[in-house]
């Protein structure tokens, strides 16, 4: 069984939540899996993923705070159109199932 909660709006407008799937902790998985960037949780998972250079840890890339800070918040709001707006609210939705 999966299922998601939302717990805050970032400044961007989008929910912040948690989701689970079969018992396991879906953000936890993909800081594992070096498919995220640990952002006050999971900081011993990125670590791992980094050592075993998997995931986004393979290469190289800008971390999605200095890319923010590089392209000024104006361009990054922006990119928070129409589809991640569509996103926001199913995911609003589906926290109730």
């Amino acid at each position: 069984m999966a299922a998601c909660a939302g717990w805050q709006r970032d400044r961007y407008g989008r929910l912040l939540g948690d989701c689970k799937a079969g018992g396991k902790d879906l953000n936890q998985a993909q800081v594992e899996a070096g498919w995220a960037v640990a952002y006050g949780d999971f900081e011993t998972e990125e670590a791992a993923a980094r050592a075993g250079k998997i995931g986004v840890w393979a290469g190289t890339f800008d971390e999605p705070q200095d890319w923010r800070d590089s392209h000024g918040h104006e361009l990054v709001e922006k990119k928070h159109g129409t589809l991640a707006s569509i996103g926001d609210v199913l995911r609003e939705i589906f926290r109730f199932w």
